[in-house]
């Protein structure tokens, strides 16, 4: 018998060898049940008594006692369902206490109504339940052997009257075998029902588990999920879509619906939309939207590519969204081609060395051992390419391996104009061509190199597609609107980058000329990259109120003269 409530269980469990391992609250509750069916019978046995007199329900054989006797089971039977209901202490003697409860009332009411004539043997049965139950097959046999032995020393004592019937002692042997056979039933179900229901704990706990892992895992994907209904009522979410819906991570999404957030008004009309489509089960759909910053700036505007999804269970009341960030796909796409340039520069790089090289020295015997100073005059700009092709080499090299720029202050307005002057002069051009309007003053942050190189990309490139005439290319130095910046615009006077060509117009190999290579503009973009600018294609608001397409710089370091502020665009990560 069990001492204290830590080690009730335990005990209970190493004495009923055949009871289903219980969790703390399941053995209680089986002799909760137990306890308020013995006072329902309880209950209807003095109902009976008062309501019948000497022969209830044609029981023959009813003494006047035994109203007495079914108000006190009744009391006790009361008495023992408030132990178990609010006395979780000493389990196995509660169950032996309740037993013998039922073991005497019953054998007291067998004996006084006549015996196994009367019919009430077969209120042993409830007991026989009960123990079948709560205690093990050793104890469940025992309680029958004991019930059925009093059914027989009733009935033999019965059969030594004068008056007893031949057939009472043969009657309470059938009745005894009855019981025997009813207890094996009882247990061999009662068994049954434990396994069913130690598996049913079993998957109740994994089902927890696994519920509690994927709340774990979706709250730590990087890809955004929301469940809404057909009305895009939020039932779940997780703090990625959150984020990329422009929320606080803390905000409360669930039970708000979707169009009801301007953020994600655009992702609720797409999903509307694929709902209104009457998709199939399991069946997916992609669609890019517009993310939650596309309204703040240009340069953060973000698209997301929101995947809907129907679970196969059939019920149309629950959908899946999953949302990721394209510009997180296209950065590890952009990782992926910095691989494949890194392996392609330096594979090139020392055949382009050595060419290089030969054509610098040849340059260097023709410019000593000629006096013509127009062959020294060649033999000096063959001299600067090279140099400037080497460079162009070893800053290739250097953004394929992303090493840190170097970080010249320099003054734009007069970096471009020496830019420009050796520019015009290299391409012999007429100085009308391209013209240049700069605000002095302006200081930035800028490897000159990899700026030289930028601005010979961007000009080349202006010049390829404008028309030739006086001002076809125009270059314009300004401040930022943030006023703590400076900018370069770079325009021609031609038809401009067709509107499908824009989203893949800084990718590397992209061209649409059959004689371009297509990394120009990438590599340019790549040092803007290294330099913390930003270089994009965009149009810019002129003075008279239209607008103009071209290329803008949008330095990262640097200020105006005088201005020592730092603005957004140095807390732009490089990538």
């Amino acid at each position: 018998m069990v001492s204290a409530s830590e080690t009730s269980i335990q005990s209970v469990e190493v004495l009923l060898d055949e009871k289903p391992a219980a969790d703390g609250e399941t053995p209680w509750r089986a002799l909760e049940y137990f306890a308020s069916t013995r006072v329902i019978v309880a209950a209807a046995l003095v109902f009976a008594s008062a309501a019948f007199g000497a022969r209830p329900l044609g029981v023959s054989g009813l003494a006047g006692s035994t109203l007495a006797a079914s108000l006190s089971y009744f009391a006790f039977a009361a008495l023992f369902a408030g132990l178990s209901l609010y006395v979780h202490r000493r389990f196995l003697a509660q169950v032996i206490g309740q037993l013998v409860l039922d073991l005497i009332v019953i054998t007291v009411l067998v004996v006084s109504s006549g015996g196994v004539a009367s019919g009430w043997v077969i209120l042993f049965l409830l007991p026989l339940a009960g123990a079948s139950l709560l205690l093990s097959s050793t104890l469940v046999f025992f309680v029958c052997a004991v019930c059925v032995l009093a059914i027989l020393i009733d009935s033999g004592l019965r059969t030594l009257s004068a008056d007893a019937s031949d057939p009472l002692l043969f009657q309470a042997g059938v009745y005894g075998a009855a019981l025997f056979a009813v207890t094996a039933l009882l247990r061999a179900l009662s068994s049954r029902l434990a396994s069913q229901e130690r598996l049913a704990r079993s998957r109740g706990r994994d089902l927890q588990n696994q519920l509690a892992i994927n709340r774990l895992v979706i709250a730590q994907m990087q890809q955004g999920v929301i469940v809404v209904d057909p009305t895009t009522q939020v039932r779940a979410n997780n703090r990625a879509a959150r984020r990329m819906l422009g929320l606080e991570p803390s905000a409360q999404l669930t039970g708000v619906r979707l169009t009801e957030l301007p953020p994600a008004a655009a992702l609720a009309q797409a999903f509307m939309l694929w709902v209104d489509a009457g998709r199939s089960e399991g069946a997916w759909s992609n669609t890019v939207v517009a993310g939650a910053d596309a309204a703040v700036s240009p340069l953060l505007e973000s698209r997301m590519r929101a995947r809907f999804a129907r679970p196969t269970s059939g019920s149309d009341e629950e959908f899946v969204i999953f949302i990721e960030d394209v510009r997180d796909v296209e950065d590890r796409a952009q990782q992926l081609k910095l691989a494949a340039m890194g392996r392609l520069t330096a594979s090139i790089a020392h055949e382009i060395r050595n060419p290089l090289a030969a054509i610098s020295h040849a340059g260097q015997l023709m410019e000593e051992d000629s006096a013509d100073p127009l062959l020294k005059r060649l033999a000096g700009i063959v001299r600067e390419n090279t140099q400037r092709l080497n460079r162009l080499v070893e800053d290739v090299l250097r953004v394929a391996r992303r090493e840190p720029p170097l970080g010249d202050e320099i003054d734009i307005n007069e970096f471009v104009q020496l830019f420009m002057s050796e520019f015009v002069r290299d391409r012999a051009l007429a100085p009308t061509t391209v013209q240049l309007e700069s605000e002095p003053g302006l200081l930035v942050k800028f490897e000159q190199s990899h700026l030289r190189q930028v601005l010979y990309n961007l000009v080349d490139n202006a010049l390829r597609y404008a028309t030739g005439g006086p001002k076809s290319v125009r270059i314009v130095i300004e401040r930022a609107p943030e006023q703590d910046r400076g900018q370069l615009w770079v325009f021609d006077d031609g038809a401009g980058v067709p509107a499908d060509a824009r989203g893949a117009l800084f990718e590397p190999f992209f061209t649409t000329r059959t004689q371009g290579t297509g990394l120009g503009l990438y590599l340019a973009r790549e040092f803007c990259v290294t330099n913390r600018a930003v270089l994009s294609y965009s149009a810019r608001r002129e003075v008279d109120g239209s607008s103009r397409d071209g290329f803008l710089l949008r330095f990262g370091g640097g200020a105006p003269v005088g201005n020592e502020q730092q603005g957004f665009l140095d807390t732009l990560p490089i990538r």
